[in-house]
């Protein structure tokens, strides 16, 4: 199983709202997809697919659940971990009760990629997902106050030496013409690799569409609702062009995934 990371320098981006479709695009293109709800502070996966969870990580993390029985199937041919303060709580339990609620996790397989829905921003555990998962994607719009926040997230994350080598990718949101996503990525690139000496990888960009914020608001994918919209076939190709990405290391179970998000000890 591979392991993606969708995050973003700040809120109000599109960055769940292109997590969920993302990861229709690739189950509908065959793979088998896991999406796990990594916001710690506003976990909404599930209502974007108006899903009411019984059971979120929180209770793994209390003992009342195993990773697997918090599982839901969708509608939308892929699988989803809602989230909540569970996530934050795992990485602040003791050893013997981390390795308590790690003990088993192995056994959830059979999944080709895990899409996790970080927090935006540079707090401690989204920099945590970032660091256990094989590659980032990193959405901005072209908003000034977007480009600076994506370039401090990216100046944090290459900050850390085990990060160095990663794949970090760039997905531009909200665009009104192709020739404005590749001026936004060319500016954060320049900067990235002037001063950070990196450069980053542009794996697309989706036009503005006030049809996905109808999708929000009527809880219902974009990809669902509208599949023939300029938009949904952006995030189409985008959801290709990662599914079939070479670039990455190992397949990890998503036990091992979350072994290395909060360490076996």
């Amino acid at each position: 199983m591979h392991s993606l990371c969708i995050t973003s320098g700040k809120g109000g981006v599109g960055k769940t709202t292109l997590a969920v479709n993302l990861g229709i695009a690739m189950a509908r293109g065959g793979k088998r997809v896991l999406l796990l709800d990594g916001d710690m502070g506003m976990a909404n996966l599930n209502v974007q697919m108006r899903i009411n969870p019984e059971f979120t990580i929180h209770d793994v993390v209390r003992g009342r659940k195993n990773l697997s029985q918090i599982v839901i199937p969708t509608e939308y041919g892929l699988d989803l971990i809602a989230g909540g303060s569970g996530i934050a709580e795992l990485s602040e339990l003791g050893e013997h009760e981390r390795q308590n609620v790690l003990h088993g996790l192995e056994e959830i397989h059979g999944y080709d990629i895990l899409i996790i829905d970080t927090g935006a921003g540079i707090g401690d555990n989204v920099i945590r997902f970032i660091l256990a998962a094989e590659r980032t994607v990193i959405v901005t719009t072209p908003e000034p106050t977007s480009l600076t926040d994506a370039y401090g997230i990216v100046k944090t994350v290459l900050a850390r030496r085990e990060t160095r080598g990663k794949a970090l990718k760039l997905l531009v949101n909200c665009v009104v013409s192709g020739a404005q996503a590749r001026d936004v990525a060319a500016r954060l690139n320049s900067v990235t690799s002037r001063f950070l000496h990196e450069g980053l990888d542009c794996i697309g960009s989706i036009p503005f569409d006030p049809l996905i914020q109808k999708s929000i608001m009527a809880q219902k994918p974009h990809l669902i609702l509208n599949p023939r919209a300029a938009s949904a076939r952006h995030i189409r190709e985008v959801a290709t062009r990662l599914a079939d990405d070479r670039g990455i290391g190992i397949k990890n179970s998503l036990g091992g995934f979350l072994r290395a998000l909060f360490g076996s000890g």
